[in-house]
């Protein structure tokens, strides 16, 4: 079906109004469902269960169907954009890695949280490790050492897309993406500085490319050359992105603090002085052709910067008046009918991408849905909520059964390629947020952590306990649980049971199954309810093994994940199957974990180069991959 046959006629009559809990013609591949007033449900059923199942589903794909490259041994997520819906191999489209990998680390913070599945971590981070090995700048350019923002089609480096951005072009806006999402997030999980430094070279390359700001440029270019520094695109209103990246390093106190604080109230001035009184919201998408006309506006950066205001009131006095006309713009400006698409589908508010390529999609319908989950969760906006609710179960359709996120109906009969972004990425993460804001739309009869104002570290749900590390020793977090806490401890001391939190301690509303919590100075949390829990599918059956970086020279660190605490050996062999080196044997805790391989032998010889495989046994698994070793 090419788009000019996907008319408005024939979606109205496919979402004709219906009974409660009848069905119609088919939302892609899944039967339509409306409730009683003619509202719009979930395909999933029961709908409790919905969000929970087609997050499953998309981290599914990404963990157990994309290919992993038998050279590289990382995921093919790392060198393609798109991905075919029935082959799962990459297309032709030039890839997207800086931003795509900020979306999928900002989806794995929350979903790690939720499910306890640390598989979508060991496949972020290598992703990550792939962009830091593959996908930076020379020390030579003008824009040393900082992340390119797209790639050729199935290249393993980055910087060299000549079909749409130009080789050797990078995008300002992506450092802040990467630099916060992506590599400081990491590097709170884990303490590697490695990911601390690369975050802090992003803030202070942005820090040393300031510029003033008008009407008609941005604080920083929507695109540079990052050999040179010449500006190939000048207007770029996503600001939000370093602005979030300063404000953690400026709370952790990390890097030049002071002039993150200059940069950062220069681009906030811009952002509140230029940028929302005229909703001048342009440039983003990397794949657009390249011009300095204001014309191609989108609702991205605006949703993004929303988000923010509604996760950061005490930065803006004036958040509410900003959120309201944000949303208001993007649903005047993105909300109408599109390509044969309607707005408004019985209660969901169905979003378009831009004005370029007005397709309504997923991603960006989810993100309005988030917003609007987070502004009646600040306001009390009823109307708001039940536009989230009905919005978020539009989105459910666009998920296949086999985890295949489509964009949206007539956008996916013009080009079936599905994306990694639009469908995972920017996708998942607006599930989570909404959580946060009604932890009810979660299962009941399950636990999970769904939302913390900290980065969590480590989480498990064995038996009738949930324990979790925070990064931060102040933080607070909220649960929806199966049964009544028994008890809540921090580092081993227990926390009261309260009416609020105004000081540390818990609260539990019985009727929800909400839990939630404070403490002041622990990280180390449990969690301990009268009853055994139910958490779900077991998604912590999922299991990987990825080396990076791959091929290697130098030391190889291998990440992991256990199920549950159990005795795991580790060892390299030839290919022959032949011991080179055991790596670790020894009890483990449940969660992730890595080891590092050297690329030496047992007796402390450097082995010759070739391919390798690491095995790992233990806690019911037995995997193993490859690792090539290069001169």
């Amino acid at each position: 079906m090419n788009t000019s046959s996907f008319t408005r006629a024939a979606l109205v009559a496919m979402l004709l109004a219906l009974p409660a809990g009848a069905s119609a013609a088919a939302l892609d591949s899944h039967d339509s469902s409306v409730d009683g007033v003619s509202n719009l449900l979930s395909w999933v059923t029961p709908q409790e269960n919905a969000y929970d199942h087609v997050m499953f589903l998309s981290w599914d794909l990404l963990l157990n169907r994309i290919p992993v490259d038998p050279v590289t041994g990382v995921s093919l997520i790392a060198f393609n954009s798109e991905y075919d819906a029935t082959t799962f191999s990459g297309t032709t489209w030039p890839n997207n890695p800086a931003g795509k990998n900020a979306m999928l680390s900002d989806a794995a913070r929350m979903y790690y949280a939720y499910s306890g599945n640390g598989a979508v971590v060991t496949l972020v981070r290598s992703l990550l490790d792939h962009q830091l090995n593959y996908g930076t700048t020379p020390d030579t350019c003008n824009w040393p050492r900082v992340p390119w923002s797209t790639a050729a089609a199935g290249s393993v480096t980055y910087g060299n897309d000549a079909l749409r951005e130009g080789a050797g072009v990078l995008e300002p806006d992506k450092l802040g993406e990467l630099g916060y999402h992506g590599y400081l997030w990491m590097y709170e999980v884990t303490g590697n500085t490695v990911y601390r430094d690369a975050a802090i070279q992003c803030a202070d390359v942005l820090v040393s490319h300031l510029r003033a700001g008008t009407s008609t440029q941005s604080p920083w270019p929507f695109r540079v050359s990052a050999e040179s520094g010449a500006v190939v695109e000048n207007y770029c209103s996503d600001v939000i992105a370093p602005i979030r990246l300063f404000d953690e390093l400026i709370r952790l106190n990390l890097g030049n603090v002071a002039g993150y604080q200059t940069t950062r109230a220069a681009a906030w001035s811009w952002l509140m002085n230029s940028v929302i009184p005229t909703n001048s919201w342009y440039k983003y998408f990397e794949d657009v052709g390249v011009t300095n006309a204001l014309t191609n506006s989108n609702q991205y950066n605006a949703g993004q910067t929303a988000r923010y205001l509604l996760e950061h009131p005490e930065t803006d006095p004036s958040w509410q008046t900003h959120v309201s006309g944000i949303m208001s713009w993007i649903q005047t400006n993105f909300g109408g009918t599109d390509n044969g698409e309607l707005g408004l589908q019985f209660g969901a508010r169905v979003i378009s991408e831009q004005q370029s390529y007005k397709y309504k999609m997923a991603s960006h319908t989810s993100r309005f849905a988030a917003v609007k989950a987070l502004y009646s969760e600040a306001t009390g906006d009823a109307t708001a909520k039940d536009v989230a609710f009905r919005t978020l179960n539009w989105c459910t359709y666009m998920c296949r059964s086999n985890g295949v996120v489509i964009e949206g109906p007539a956008e996916d009969a013009h080009d079936p390629t599905c994306w990694f972004t639009d469908g995972h990425g920017d996708y998942v993460r607006h599930f989570m947020i909404a959580l946060g804001a009604f932890p009810e739309w979660a299962p009941t009869g399950e636990s999970h952590l769904l939302r913390s104002s900290s980065v969590v570290r480590s989480v498990s749900y064995v038996a009738n306990t949930i324990n979790y590390v925070t990064f931060d020793a102040a933080s607070t977090e909220v649960l929806r649980v199966s049964q009544a806490p028994a008890s809540v401890t921090a580092d081993g001391a227990p926390l009261a049971s309260r009416q609020d939190l105004a000081q540390q301690g818990w609260t539990y509303n019985a009727s929800t199954g909400v839990l939630r919590v404070r403490h002041d100075d622990a990280t180390a949390i449990r969690v301990v309810t009268g009853a055994a829990l139910g958490v779900g599918p077991p998604r912590d059956a999922v299991q990987s093994l990825l080396a990076s970086p791959n091929p290697s020279q130098g030391t190889v660190r291998i990440a992991f994940v256990i199920p549950r605490p159990a005795r795991v050996e580790i060892a390299v062999c030839d290919v022959a199957g032949r011991l080179v080196r055991n790596l670790s044997a020894g009890p483990l805790a449940a969660g992730p974990h890595e080891a590092a391989w050297d690329g030496k032998d047992a007796s402390g010889q450097p082995v010759s180069p070739g391919v390798y495989q690491v095995r790992l046994k233990g806690a019911g698994m037995d995997l193993s991959t490859r690792i090539v070793r290069v001169e």
